[in-house]
């Protein structure tokens, strides 16, 4: 497996793998039933780098085949430092260390953009989310304006070691360096 910056070349690629999501995992990424991300919604997460947000995937090639198994998205607010982050991992993938992954390289991430707090809102019915923000040493609190949802957040005081678990490996600081190895 291997993460790296989605591009308007993935397009179809991402699509395929929000379908292929079950209808539950959709509900808890996107906060709301849907069967694909509208059109709207899929050209803003392949605009790489455009108002300060980002798309990453975890790709798998098996039999010459490429196909998403995780994604992630990220945003910096320059402003005040703050970077939200929202994740999935395709539903047979679950419970193989990919979310903590993804959350380590989060934090790298939001480091080299001069983010100063990384946070993220789930569902407060999203109990494996919650889990993996609080073993990520996020705090949890109620969200200040949707009692459906929970705020994890997680000052970013300094250089965040890197997990030997996570296997991520920063390339560069840039999103044109956009291969890096996930074990």
């Amino acid at each position: 497996m291997h993460l790296r910056f989605v591009t308007p070349d993935d397009a179809e690629l991402l699509q395929a793998y929000i379908r292929r999501l079950s209808p539950r995992s959709r509900h808890k990424r996107f906060l709301g039933a849907l069967s694909e991300l509208p059109k709207a919604v899929l050209d803003d997460f392949v605009a790489l780098g455009r108002n300060d947000r980002y798309s990453l995937v975890a790709i798998m090639t098996q039999d010459g085949v490429e196909s998403v198994v995780a994604e992630a998205r990220y945003a910096l607010d320059r402003a005040s430092g703050r970077v939200e982050f929202g994740l999935s991992v395709q539903d047979r993938w679950h419970g193989h260390g990919i979310g903590p992954a993804l959350i380590a390289h989060l934090e790298q991430r939001a480091l080299t953009l001069g983010g100063v707090v990384l946070s993220g809102d789930a569902l407060r019915t999203n109990d494996v989310m919650i889990a993996l923000a609080r073993k990520a040493g996020f705090a949890i609190q109620p969200h200040p304006d949707d009692w459906t949802l929970v705020r994890f957040e997680q000052v970013l005081t300094g250089l965040v070691a890197q997990s030997s678990s996570s296997g991520l490996q920063m390339v560069g600081h840039e999103p044109r360096n956009t291969a890096h190895a996930i074990t």
